[in-house]
């Protein structure tokens, strides 16, 4: 894979690494943080990267797990984060040969209309199941934004381990 801002030949991601990011970003939503809107998603920001970039790996299967473990954490109406999060991660492979060719501030930009889907998909469900709007969950607006800021972030760190070159040489001082 060739990552097409910097021209650089990506190495093989390693299926460890993959699961290992899925699962710390898993530990972070565990925290007691608490239900702010300046909290962001950090599972769903490690689900899209890894479709858009190893669907083969992770994708809407896993996506529907995680979901339900979040559903579970969080108390709420069983299957409504695996359906988002399902959804995403379709909607992330469906668009994945798009969002690879830009560069890093557009892939943000493009994919905060998926961001604000998770995060709105919730409040949704609930005013479609209860007939009554929660004001406050539209803070989940928030939360996509910052997750679309933290894009660029998030693909300097997981393909990192990829951006590592194949011959060490110690007398190169890069």
């Amino acid at each position: 894979m060739i990552d097409l801002e910097s021209g650089y030949i990506l190495r093989p991601v390693s299926p460890v690494f993959i699961y290992f990011s899925l699962f710390c970003a898993l530990l972070l939503n565990l925290l007691p943080i608490g239900n702010y809107g300046w909290v962001p998603d950090w599972l769903i920001v490690c689900i899209i990267f890894w479709n858009i970039h190893q669907h083969r790996y992770i994708g809407v299967t896993w996506a529907f797990i995680f979901g339900l473990l979040m559903d579970v954490h969080n108390s709420d109406l069983l299957g409504l984060h695996a359906f988002s999060y399902a959804l995403v991660a379709y909607i992330a492979i469906a668009w994945q040969k798009r969002i690879v060719a830009l560069s890093v501030a557009s892939q943000a930009l493009h994919l905060l209309p998926i961001f604000l889907l998770v995060a709105l998909f919730p409040l949704l469900m609930h005013w479609i199941l209860s007939g009554e709007i929660i004001w406050w969950a539209l803070t989940g607006a928030i939360q996509a934004f910052i997750e679309a800021l933290l894009w660029p972030l998030a693909t300097r760190i997981l393909l990192a381990p990829q951006r590592r070159p194949i011959d060490v040489d110690h007398t190169r001082p890069l």
